[in-house]
């Protein structure tokens, strides 16, 4: 069993993540219009897959998330998490109206993830001088605690993983709030770690 980050060592993750995190906010706040987006500051947690979908609102909270896999020197997972009502909003104002037909809804909730994640590992990789690069996204849907407990087991045959957990929102109406949450391996926060010199 390898040894749990220390405090300052989930510090550190969680200034990679606001910085990783800021950068896909503002692609996010261009997809919308240019609209303001706020971000909460992220925190860096050790945390179960049931303690993740708590942060989501409950293990039966119905959401909508797109996962993207990483392909460099980081392996985990980034998810882009929106409550289902707030999905759908979002969806309205990406694709400018309320009657566009599913398959066009969920390509264009793939492409704001692809462009969230794309920015937020490209801001990681600027930190530590690798080239990180997400995978094709996978649309999910279901209640909270499912989504996030496989999503967990594959991240790491751990039942525990750090997540850095990041809460948005846009102003307007519709309003539109979601999470980002990047899921590291533990190999792979180690190695994060010791790149940064923690």
């Amino acid at each position: 069993m390898s040894a749990l980050p220390t405090d300052i060592q989930l510090d550190a993750l969680r200034e990679v993540a606001n910085i990783g995190c800021g950068h896909a906010v503002n692609a996010l706040a261009r997809l919308v219009g240019g609209r303001t987006v706020h971000l909460s500051v992220p925190r860096a947690v050790l945390a179960t897959a049931a303690e993740v979908a708590g942060l989501l609102g409950g293990g039966a909270a119905p959401v909508v998330a797109a996962k993207l896999g990483m392909q460099g020197q980081l392996q985990g997972v980034l998810l882009l998490v929106l409550p289902e009502a707030d999905s759908t909003a979002l969806e309205t104002l990406l694709l400018r109206r309320s009657d566009a037909p599913a398959e066009e809804r969920e390509s264009a909730l793939m492409e704001t993830a692809n462009i969230v994640a794309s920015a937020c590992l490209s801001a990681i990789g600027t930190l530590t001088g690798w080239k990180l690069l997400p995978s094709v996204p996978v649309l999910l849907r279901g209640e909270a605690g499912p989504v996030l407990s496989n999503v967990v087991a594959e991240a790491e045959g751990d039942n525990r993983v750090v997540v850095l957990e990041t809460r948005f929102s846009s102003v307007g109406a519709p309003a539109v709030s979601g999470q980002v949450l990047l899921v590291l391996e533990r190999d792979s926060s180690k190695a994060l770690l010791t790149r940064l010199g923690v």
